[in-house]
């Protein structure tokens, strides 16, 4: 793993390298952030191939849809080595 990189980030790049995907709100239970767009946007200028999914789901407390991303990344068998 970088040298550079910030705690949380290098977390969640080890996660992402493992095959994970993460919301939001899945990053903050597991890594206590709520940066999950900046630290994409950083992993993305770092050259890492990062997607992100739009999800829906139906919010029944308040009767309408919920539109949120997961993201995950597109890993390289030389990249998964590490």
């Amino acid at each position: 793993m970088e040298k550079d990189l910030r705690k949380p980030q290098a977390c969640i790049l080890a996660y992402f390298i493992r095959g994970g995907t993460l919301t939001v709100q899945k990053t903050f239970r597991m890594f206590r952030t709520t940066e999950l767009r900046k630290i994409v946007t950083r992993l993305r200028r770092k050259g890492y191939i990062i997607v992100g999914d739009w999800c829906y789901s139906h919010d029944a407390d308040r009767g309408r849809v919920v539109r949120y991303k997961e993201y995950r990344m597109i890993v390289h068998p030389e990249i998964a080595q590490v």
